[in-house]
């Protein structure tokens, strides 16, 4: 493997001293370490844990900005992260892009590895999703309105959640203006370049538990993909271990919190 330099990841951490498992947890494509704060705490989540790690990913909310981005580069990231905080007992949690980001890590590595993974709405195929970042780039960020801005990114999007996750990442262009233009906190010319990269299929021969929660109105992930999850979990039992949720979409956690929790607990019970 070529040499990759690894960046600090910025996080969030959630101390519980409840029960044995580290959860870590990797969010989607423009989203970041407060993603999944509420599920964590949520009291069905956190009994079960010692702590929770929420990163943000390279390029994405308070970590480094870098001018290479690529699943190969973030499971690394990944592997340094848990590496440098001495992690035992790691559950790795992953909504799409950071579901892919655990693919890359299990098919990478073969030490420091996780005793289980939850994989949400995102499967291990070759350039799976869509690319919409390209479209958030032309929209004109000057003299607009933060309304504005929300309606020319729901054009793109049109999806309300995904809406609201895009507008967390723009910030004021100057801080010392009273009426200031905004701009994207988050490097989006290297992730547009990355999302327009593709990705290859993911494989691995980790031999550890793994548990798959998708929607089951998702562009992402279909019921009839449930045997691609054999190539990245080998030992996974795809009537089990992987579940669709009724009437959500690709945002499961957003979309059916109850049931993603209900899930998500009954999962971390088994260690």
């Amino acid at each position: 493997m070529k040499h990759l330099k690894p960046i600090k990841n910025v996080f969030l951490q959630q101390v519980y001293n409840q029960g044995r498992i580290n959860l870590v947890v990797l969010h989607g494509l423009l989203g970041s370490k407060t993603n999944f704060k509420n599920i964590v705490n949520n009291v069905h989540i956190s009994k079960h844990l010692s702590s929770a790690y929420l990163l943000d990913v390279r390029n994405h909310g308070d970590s480094p900005q870098t001018q290479t981005m690529s699943y190969e580069e973030m499971g690394n990231d990944l592997k340094h992260f848990i590496h440098d905080h001495n992690l035992q007992n790691v559950v790795l949690l992953g909504h799409s892009m950071g579901g892919r980001i655990i693919f890359s890590y299990l098919q990478n590595y073969t030490t420091d590895l996780p005793i289980g993974n939850i994989i949400v709405d995102v499967g291990p195929g070759e350039g799976e999703g869509k690319n919409y970042v390209k479209q958030l780039q032309d929209i004109d960020l000057k003299n607009k309105t933060l309304k504005e801005i929300e309606n020319s990114i729901f054009q793109v999007v049109q999806s309300k959640e995904k809406t609201n996750l895009i507008m967390t990442n723009l910030t004021y262009a100057n801080k010392e203006e009273f009426h200031s233009d905004y701009k994207w906190k988050i490097n989006i010319d290297v992730i547009s370049k990355f999302m327009s990269n593709g990705h290859s299929e993911f494989s691995s021969n980790y031999q550890g538990s793994a548990f798959v929660i998708c929607g089951d109105k998702s562009d992402y992930v279909s019921i009839h993909d449930k045997e691609k999850f054999l190539k990245v979990f080998p030992k996974i039992d795809i009537n089990r271990d992987i579940h669709f949720i009724q009437g959500a979409g690709h945002w499961v956690q957003v979309e059916k919190p109850r049931e993603f929790i209900k899930l998500t607990s009954q999962y971390l019970s088994s260690f």
